[in-house]
């Protein structure tokens, strides 16, 4: 898999777990396979990451 491969992959996946189709790759703080310090992150499945966005970046519905 290629750094380009997997960068779509995350990104793809964070759009789908944040329910925000606008975010972009400048968003994304920081992917990781660890779980780093941030505002909010989330387990990506398909490619295996965890994903550190901003706070206003997060459009999920409060208790999700």
């Amino acid at each position: 898999m290629s750094m380009t491969t997997l960068e779509r992959a995350v990104l793809a996946g964070a759009k789908l777990t944040f329910n925000n189709p606008k975010l972009k790759m400048k968003d994304i703080q920081e992917w990781s396979t660890e779980v780093q310090s941030g505002e909010i992150s989330a387990w990506i499945p398909d490619p295996g990451v965890y994903v550190t966005i901003k706070r206003e970046n997060d459009k999920r519905v409060k208790g999700e």
